[in-house]
């Protein structure tokens, strides 16, 4: 070997060497500063990493050349913090390359002392992390999506729960309105269902910060229900503001309520402040795209909840109404005027008790059969029917025997509704098979609160005496017990 080919091999094995291609051929970013933390030299892999050569760097302090506007001031703070106290400190920090672009670091500050323990030098290395960081939020935003899912789904459940709970329709809706107004905060809701005759919508329930909403709606006027199914109106490029929406630009659903395969409603939600460039324009699809998953099941279970709570009525009110007459049965008049005589007694109000009886009805079921009998009940039901109102409760105790629950009435009051009663019976034209029938007739008895007791017991007893009293003297009249002395009326 000659000898300086055997210089340069000597060369090679020093540690000042080693030192040296670790430096130019590491891939992590190095810079070498001064105590006073000024560069004085970068690596290739500095250069290859940031575009910033040694001469763009060299005398300044690295993290002003590094750090950008959404670097976070804190961790710049704590770097500085550090290497005023020449310590070795590490952290991930959002730094900027020469042509302006973020990137993230895994940066390691070492301060280097010399054999006399003089602080000489600080070298920061610098590992890209940009990828691993990108990962992370990327972790970090579906857990924070499936976080929002879960409390979706618990809220739905929880909904769910309430919806088939309530036990009328007017607690249902009051559930609704608390529901919707939880699960898409930012919008503003109205129920609406049909009327009787099906001809219009009418406003039964709003939630949310509109002033108000239209009062009804015409079927026509919907594009969900002329087309039979949910719209979104503002996520489709081709779309038509329905005729009962009031701001044309505004992001809307309209949903039909289902129940027992019929349309019954519709829900309108409205996303004020929604309109293309308005505030939350930056995030406006996706979350409109979320709120109209949501609100398809919401409508579903809505839907479910209704047919429920009919089913629920229905079933309710067949065992509280009469199957031959439809009047309120017995079980039902025994629970509201046991609370309505307390109600009465509490406030000082009028009531009375109408008992009435179908003169001579057995004569009808032996002469012309038990169905000609059927028929006299159903027409002086229905004679008690029309009489009716929110004051007045027609009931059938069972046979021929019926009683009239009337609140707010003095003794004049129940005594005229009672001859009304028993004329409207007597003009009553019966016909079977061609044969016309003699009139049917009834005798009624009045008991009133105060006068003749405090308990329903009491009041169905003076009332029972006074019919036991209008059949005795003739049947066909009305008879109002006064004290000791009767008092008698009569046609």
């Amino acid at each position: 070997m000659r000898g300086d080919d055997m210089g340069l091999a000597q060369v090679a094995d020093t540690p000042q060497f080693y030192a040296d291609l670790v430096m130019r051929h590491s891939s992590d970013a190095v810079i070498i500063s001064d105590p006073e933390r000024k560069a004085l030299w970068v690596n290739p892999a500095f250069t290859s990493q940031t575009g910033y050569g040694v001469d763009d760097i060299a005398g300044k302090e690295p993290g002003s050349v590094l750090q950008g506007r959404d670097t976070d001031a804190d961790t710049a703070r704590l770097i500085e913090a550090a290497c005023a106290q020449r310590r070795e400190i590490r952290v991930d920090i959002l730094n900027y390359t020469k042509s302006g672009a973020a990137f993230w670091v895994d940066l390691r500050v070492t301060p280097v002392y010399d054999s006399t323990g003089r602080h000489t030098h600080f070298i920061s290395t610098m590992r890209d992390i940009t990828e691993r960081k990108m990962l992370e939020d990327q972790n970090e935003e579906m857990r924070h999506a499936e976080a929002l899912r879960q409390s979706e789904r618990q809220l739905l459940a929880l909904t769910s729960e309430w919806l088939y709970s309530a036990k009328s329709f007017d607690e249902l809706l009051m559930v609704i309105k608390r529901a919707m107004h939880t699960l898409i905060p930012e919008a503003d809701g109205a129920l609406y269902v049909y009327d009787a005759s099906r001809t219009m919508l009418e406003l039964v329930a709003s939630w949310g910060t509109l002033p108000s909403f239209a009062g009804h709606i015409l079927p026509d006027d919907c594009w969900a229900l002329r087309r039979g199914r949910a719209y979104a109106f503002g996520l489709k490029p081709i779309e038509f503001v329905c005729d009962h929406v009031k701001k044309p630009g505004t992001p809307y659903f309209c949903l039909p309520i289902i129940a027992h395969g019929e349309t019954i409603g519709l829900m309108h939600i409205v996303f004020d402040g929604f309109e293309e460039g308005g505030l939350m324009r930056h995030m406006r699809n996706d979350v409109l795209r979320n709120r109209w998953d949501i609100s398809l099941i919401c409508a579903e279970q809505i839907s479910l909840a209704v047919a429920n709570v009919r089913l629920r009525q229905e079933l309710q009110e067949k065992s509280l109404r009469d199957a031959l007459t439809g009047l309120w049965n017995r079980r039902w008049f025994m629970e509201n005027a046991l609370r309505e005589v307390a109600m009465a007694e509490r406030d000082g109000h009028h009531l009375a008790l109408v008992s009435l009886d179908v003169d001579h009805f057995k004569q009808f079921n032996d002469t012309y059969g038990h169905e000609t009998g059927d028929m006299v009940l159903k027409e002086v039901a229905q004679v008690m029917m029309a009489q009716s109102d929110k004051a007045v409760a027609p009931c059938r105790l069972g046979g021929e025997e019926f009683i009239l629950l009337c609140l707010d009435h003095d003794e004049d009051a129940a005594i005229a509704l009672a001859e009304r009663v028993r004329v409207m019976i007597s003009e009553i034209p019966l016909t079977v098979s061609g044969q016309v029938l003699s009139g049917v007739t009834v005798s009624a008895g009045i008991g009133l609160r105060g006068r003749d007791g405090t308990s329903l017991e009491e009041i169905m007893k003076a009332s029972d005496m006074a019919l036991y009293r209008a059949k005795a003297e003739g049947r066909n009249r009305v008879v109002s017990q006064s004290g000791p002395q009767e008092r008698v009326e009569q046609t």
